[in-house]
């Protein structure tokens, strides 16, 4: 049995009330198969809605008011029209109120799409391929663009955009993908693509204006937010002019951006060819023209990223093909610093502070080779235009650098294994180079003037060296 319901205008209006001629008003159904239902309602002028169903129990509903709307649903695989073909119990439902246009196409079984669009200009489509898949659009506002594209099977998209010019666009080619965008401002843009084995997620918020987001998920389990609760975001990005990058292959890897400044750059990039359990978090508070990447290779890596100043820079590498379970993580809240960690082995800790106003820093770590195990590392800068680099090679490596001061220059040189080093500087114009290979030693410099220039060079086994220079005593 077939059902098909009109409320759009009839023969009998038409002859009898010449002023309904106006409204001009289309509609085509086209249905085989068995117990397809179609519902038309068509108000205002100008509109369009084609339906062609084949299968067996496929529902569409058309909705269209205002003047100039369109509407195309097809649930029809193009198999045959004996109700055993591929493309059964698919339900769409369309409700447009102005100019916009909407295309719906469903060819396998159990199909769920639901468009809703208020305002002219907007355009939506949601191509169906696989079976089970779930996809829904809210636009309102003013030429807003949505594209889902599920070719896969049991995968979830829902897209809601507000605001003028922002554009979505959704593809899940594997299984039991879900996605989540909501786009407020003006200009915005997010792409998501999610393909490998399936079972990833994504969830993406822009509530500023032409900031861009690209997701692309291959492998397994990946996370770029949440689902199941739609508040817990992957991306946020409320300022102007962000942009977004976040690449993960591999499994059960996790990443979040937050950008709240104007002109950011983030881009994240986990797994490689082989890699999983990674942990990402980019934040740009507020501020101009952050730059901020992360890359995580091996196995169980964890990056943290917070930059609240202006023209800061963030650069993290972690892993190499094999290494594993190592942190880093970048504080910014100056002008024009650069941060810098580089992490292989297994199990190192690196922290880059460039914070109370700090200004045109420069820090750089480096740790490990494929081997090396269990170094730690720290910089902290408030001060300006300062240099500090670490270097460390072999196991259980420490080093700590602290400058307050201005213009000051340090650089840590670990080799062999358990080496401390640690430096101070609170003047203006101080260099310190402490060089340490072996094992077991301890270095100590405090520079507390201005112009004051250390070296220390340790090989050997378990030597201790102190050097205080302008006296004072540190945080004094």
């Amino acid at each position: 049995m077939k059902r098909i319901l009109f409320t759009t205008v009839s023969v009998a209006a038409l002859l009898v009330a010449a002023p309904a001629l106006a409204q001009s008003n289309a509609s085509t159904v086209s249905q085989t198969g068995a117990q397809g239902e179609v519902s038309v309602d068509q108000l205002g002028s100008s509109a369009t809605s084609t339906v062609s169903q084949g299968g067996s129990g496929n529902h569409a509903s058309v909705k269209q008011n205002g003047a100039g709307a369109q509407s195309e649903i097809v649930q029809d695989d193009g198999a045959g029209n004996d109700g055993n073909s591929s493309d059964d119990n698919n339900v769409a439902d369309v409700t447009q109120n102005g100019d916009s246009t909407s295309y719906v196409r469903q060819s396998n079984d159990e199909g769920r799409a639901t468009v809703r669009q208020d305002g002219d200009l907007h355009y939506s489509r949601i191509q169906q391929l696989g079976d089970n898949d779930s996809a829904g659009v809210e636009q309102d506002g003013f030429d807003n663009d949505s594209d889902i594209m599920q070719s896969g099977d049991v995968n979830f998209a829902n897209v809601a955009q507000g605001g003028s010019d922002n554009e979505s666009d959704i593809a899940q080619t594997s299984g039991a993908n879900q996605a989540i965008v909501d786009q407020t401002g003006i200009g915005n843009t997010s792409l998501i693509t999610q393909q490998g084995v399936g079972f990833n997620t994504a969830n993406v918020l822009q509530t500023g204006n032409d900031n861009s987001s690209k997701i692309t998920q291959g492998g397994l389990l990946n996370e770029s937010g949440d689902v199941s609760d739609a508040t817990v975001r992957g991306v946020i990005q409320g300022g102007d002019g962000n942009e977004s990058i976040i690449n993960q292959k591999g499994g059960l890897q996790e990443a979040f951006v937050l950008q709240d400044g104007d002109e950011g750059y983030s881009f994240i990039d986990q797994g490689g060819v082989i890699g999983a359990d990674h942990d990402a978090t980019l934040i740009q508070r507020s501020g101009l023209d952050n730059y901020s990447d992360i890359v995580q290779r091996g196995y169980s890596q964890t990056a943290e990223v917070d930059q609240s100043g202006d023209h800061n820079v963030s650069d993290v590498f972690q892993g190499g093909d094999f290494g594993s379970d190592h942190l880093a993580s970048v504080t910014q809240d100056g002008t024009s610093n650069a941060a810098s960690i580089e992490q292989r082995g297994q199990r190192q800790l690196a922290y880059i502070q460039q914070i109370s106003g700090a200004d045109s820093n420069r820090a750089v770590i480096d740790q490990g080779l494929s081997s090396a195990v269990d170094s730690h590392a720290a910089i902290t800068q408030t001060g300006a235009n300062g240099y500090a680099y670490v270097l460390q090679r072999g196991d259980d490596q420490t080093a700590d650098v602290m400058q307050e001061g201005a213009l000051n220059h340090s650089d840590v040189f670990q080799y062999g294994s358990g080496q401390t080093a640690t430096v101070f500087q609170g003047g203006v114009m101080n260099e310190s180079i402490i060089t340490q290979s072996g094992a077991g030693h301890v270095a100590s410099v405090s520079q507390f003037s201005d112009d004051n220039v250390s070296s220390v060079t340790q090989s050997g086994t378990g030597h201790r060296a102190t050097v205080v220079q302008g006296g004072g005593a540190i945080g004094s």
